[in-house]
């Protein structure tokens, strides 16, 4: 089954396309959601929230391709996750609960935006930008830094997968993040 089928399964509330995303797209899902949140209980989770959050954005929403789509809101979901569950660690004194601290703004996701000219970026003007970044990579630099700040790979793990060893990863990666704030600062992005 294509994924412009499941689409339009989506948009006619079929509950079987869920059924067919999950066979489709849960074990990749899962996998990167475990990278990012070390735990495979929360992965599961992470998969489960990804299709509900499907259910809800499809329809209005008609993503081409589907696959990036699905691996953005899990890595989405998955940070979140993440990003919470450190913020119950770090705040495990205090009763402080997780609502409390997102009205004070400490897990808003707003925080994390670069500033252009002094002003919050637009998430598209940032998604842009960063694919003009990536663009502009050779193919292996591409692999390197996707795998490393997108799916959050291990630097041992990017090293066995490309053959190099991981000080070369290491070195590498700083030059990319080097390479990308000149990058943004051209683009008028502040960081």
């Amino acid at each position: 089954m294509d994924d412009k089928t499941i689409i339009t399964m989506l948009f006619s509330r079929s509950e079987e396309a869920l059924s067919v995303l999950q066979d489709r797209y849960g074990r990749l899902c899962h996998s990167i959601a475990v990278q990012i949140t070390g735990s495979p209980e929360d992965a599961g989770e992470c998969v489960n929230d990804t299709l509900a959050a499907l259910w809800n954005r499809i329809p209005p929403a008609r993503p081409d391709p589907l696959l990036p789509y699905v691996l953005r809101i899990t890595r989405y979901i998955a940070l979140h996750r993440r990003r919470d569950a450190r913020a119950v660690k770090r705040y495990a004194g205090e009763a402080v609960s997780i609502d409390a601290m997102q009205a004070e703004g400490r897990l808003d996701v707003l925080d994390e935006l670069a500033v252009v000219d002094g002003t919050e970026t637009d998430e598209a003007v940032l998604r842009e930008a960063l694919n003009g970044f990536l663009t502009g990579l050779k193919k292996e630099e591409r692999i390197l830094f996707l795998r490393r700040y997108w799916f959050e790979d291990p630097i041992p793990d990017i090293a066995g997968r490309l053959g190099i060893t991981e000080n070369h990863v290491s070195v590498r990666l700083h030059r990319l993040k080097a390479k990308l704030r000149r990058y943004l600062e051209k683009e008028g992005i502040t960081v």
